[in-house]
């Protein structure tokens, strides 16, 4: 059974008699890996035992106890939470080429409450002091921030465009970036492997272009209704889907949804490969002149 093609005012069709153009399609999808991998993982457990103590002075009746061990278990959690959200912002910041630092600096902010959660411990758990506890917090600091590094700090822009060029790029990827999380996570509330394969390919073709406005801004206006429109219409189709697969299988409306999902994929790889094929052109034109002008100057020998 064909897939339905999608239609709409707002819908990514060809016109009549001609084919899309599609770009290729990368031979393998990217793994969406956690952000931080096993430390974090680590990093969560380890103040585990702090939760249990504080269970245990409830149980020996000690309130102020339990409550000093359940607050430095929150705050080293709170720590490890704001340290993988500044691992995947940094990593987002390093996958592209035009790109604001991220707005809150939440590896420096994960160190200070580390810092703070092994003060409380040092002090007021263990018994150390103040000035130890001081002591011991500072060296969390600095070992944290010298196992993870700093948060990004710089502006990243294309040489040949000015601040405000940049600047409305890295807006509109940032709006179709969340968008695109916001797919991601209703997807996989579907639990359906071959779905999660469709929407993942259309995640991708998604990037790509995002890259492709990266490198050249002035392809940001073309792609303006892609990146907004039609993404914004992927994301409220995933989510009715995904609430109406909730509610019961329906193998007509999740054939719909494919076909929804692979149309509009074949739309953002077409668009994007046409991007390229004008990028070429505008470099074509612009050997073409500096060559002319070469010629012109006596630097350059003529045909």
């Amino acid at each position: 059974m064909g897939s339905q093609r999608f239609r709409g005012e707002n819908s990514p069709d060809t016109p009549d008699g001609q084919s899309a153009i599609e770009a290729p399609r990368p031979a393998k999808l990217r793994l969406r890996r956690k952000p931080g991998g096993m430390a974090i993982f680590l990093m969560f457990a380890a103040p585990f035992p702090l939760l249990l103590n504080g269970l245990g002075k409830i149980t020996d009746a000690a309130p102020i106890e339990a409550a000093i061990s359940f607050g430095t278990y929150a705050l080293f959690v709170l720590a490890v939470w704001t340290l993988r959200e500044g691992i995947k912002a940094e990593a987002a910041y390093n996958e592209r080429k035009i790109a604001r630092p991220p707005m809150f600096p939440r590896k420096l902010i994960a160190a200070l409450l580390s810092g703070g959660a092994v003060l409380l411990a040092a002090w007021l758990g263990w018994g150390q002091g103040l000035f130890v506890g001081l002591g011991f917090g500072a060296l969390a600091v600095a070992a944290h921030l010298v196992a993870f590094g700093f948060d990004p700090m710089r502006r990243k822009g294309l040489p040949g465009f000015n601040e405000y060029e940049t600047d409305r790029v890295a807006r509109a990827v940032d709006k179709a970036e969340a968008i695109m999380a916001e797919i991601e996570e209703a997807a996989e509330g579907i639990n359906n492997r071959a779905i999660t394969r469709k929407v993942s390919s259309l995640l991708n073709a998604v990037k790509e272009m995002l890259r492709t406005v990266e490198q050249d801004p002035r392809d940001l206006t073309r792609a303006r209704k892609y990146m907004g429109v039609y993404l914004q219409s992927a994301r409220d189709a995933t989510i009715k889907f995904a609430e109406l697969n909730q509610r019961g299988k329906n193998p007509a409306k999740q054939a719909e949804y494919i076909g929804l999902i692979e149309d509009l994929e074949t739309s953002f790889n077409g668009e994007r490969a046409l991007m390229l094929q004008d990028n070429q052109s505008d470099l074509d034109v612009e050997i073409e002149v500096l060559q002319e002008r070469l010629q012109r100057e006596g630097h350059l020998a003529k045909d």
